[in-house]
């Protein structure tokens, strides 16, 4: 069980990917046929670097290092561990007993790992048999390899404090189930709890191995001491997981009391809000005066060498000026169209939707749902562009509509 909460965990995180969507809009680019500008182009703007961008890169970058350096680390210590412990196995003498291949090495303990029982050389014919068979148990249950995998997984996720404590629980449950194991096999229970308490001092190093003295003796001697719980008790715990589902749902339950007016009212205000069409400036700071192409009129595109219809409005726009969300809604598109550039598309209620195109970059994903005023991306210059700026339209059930008569 506690393995399995490594996958569980690694695709936790993905879970918000996964949306049941009863509709799929598609959202269909035209091609790009605006033209920038009609007075004050805006391919004489200064261009200037981002300074948004180059401290989130620099921390990126920052924070990067450090992990990879951490993953170094870490990577290095598994292998080292590893390499001992076949060094430790070519220079040691190796004999095969009851199917078990040991190792008489220089170590102060036994341990097992692997296939292999390393034995202390000059303790041969001292080690009891219950801690062979502890050490046995070991084998026969694949504990080194549930330790690898955890390792693996703690070279990975190094920075994080349950990691460790993860891998200290396998160790603990690897020693019950060897401990429980021995015992149940006519092995005297005081018995084996004074090898434990002979071994409660010494001291071990925590290897990719499992020893049989390491820090866990004093659970160990408590687990075995404990008395197990009957069937009964069992079946009581088992009874809990319904009262508890039913008390979660009863607790989740509205409240309903004398104030229901109040509280229909403020759902109404705030349904009416979200329901609003786009109705602030779409750039941060920004104001009319920085308009310098207008909606409606023809224009000689300069490229395509042809009469077009400018569809929404130019707003001059230095490269990396935050471009903000016009209303809320949901990101139904952001990505690179050619000629239109890194372009978002917002969808909003009641049918209305925003284009925001030339953009520098992304602060926002596809399916997120953005709030009105809410930072999207960064103004640019690509796509069929001349000069950093913002290319923004409004559009209601799919027809394009004036962005002038939204601003508030």
């Amino acid at each position: 069980m506690l393995l399995l909460l490594l996958p569980i965990s690694l695709c936790l995180p993905f879970l918000n990917q996964v949306e049941i969507l009863i509709t799929n809009p598609t959202v269909i680019i035209p091609d790009f046929d605006d033209i920038l500008l009609v007075e004050n182009p805006t391919q004489d703007v200064l261009l200037e670097p981002s300074q948004h961008l180059e401290k989130n890169w620099s921390l990126v970058n920052l924070l990067s290092l450090v992990y990879s350096i951490g993953v170094f680390i870490c990577l290095l210590r598994l292998l080292l561990s590893i390499i001992q412990l076949y060094k430790l196995k070519k220079r040691s003498k190796t004999f095969i007993k009851d199917g078990f291949c040991f190792i008489s090495a220089d170590t102060p303990t036994v341990f097992s790992c692997f296939r292999w029982i390393f034995i202390p050389k000059d303790k041969i014919n001292e080690i009891d048999t219950s801690i062979l068979e502890h050490e046995k148990v070991h084998i026969k249950l694949g504990h080194t390899l549930d330790l690898i995998v955890t390792e693996v997984y703690l070279v990975v996720f190094w920075f994080n404090p349950f990691s460790y404590l993860f891998r200290k629980s396998i160790k603990s449950i690897h020693e019950f189930q060897a401990d429980k194991f021995v015992i149940d096999n006519q092995v005297k229970k005081s018995y084996y709890l004074e090898l434990l308490i002979k071994n409660l001092g010494v001291q071990q190093n925590a290897k990719l191995y499992s020893y049989f003295n390491h820090s866990l003796i004093k659970k160990r001697i408590d687990m075995i001491t404990k008395t197990n719980s009957n069937q009964q008790k069992l079946i009581r715990y088992i009874l809990l997981i319904p009262i508890l589902a039913v008390l979660f749902m009863a607790f989740i339950k509205p409240k309903s009391n004398t104030n229901t007016d109040h509280i229909i009212e403020q759902v109404l205000t705030e349904e009416i809000a979200i329901e609003t069409p786009p109705s602030i400036f779409p750039i941060q700071q920004g104001s009319k005066n920085d308009i310098t192409a207008v909606y409606g009129k023809n224009f000689n595109h300069p490229i395509r060498k042809k009469k077009v219809f400018h569809g929404g409005i130019d707003i001059r726009a230095k490269i990396g000026t935050p471009i903000i969300a016009t209303a809320h809604g949901t990101i139904t598109l952001a990505k690179n169209q050619g000629d239109w550039g890194n372009l978002i598309v917002i969808s909003h209620a009641d049918g209305y939707e925003t284009w925001y195109a030339h953009l520098e970059s992304f602060n926002s994903k596809k399916s997120q749902q953005v709030q009105k005023g809410q930072i999207i991306g960064y103004s640019g210059n690509t796509g069929l562009s001349t000069g950093p700026h913002l290319h923004y339209e409004v559009k209601h059930n799919g027809k394009r509509l004036n962005p002038m008569d939204f601003f508030e």
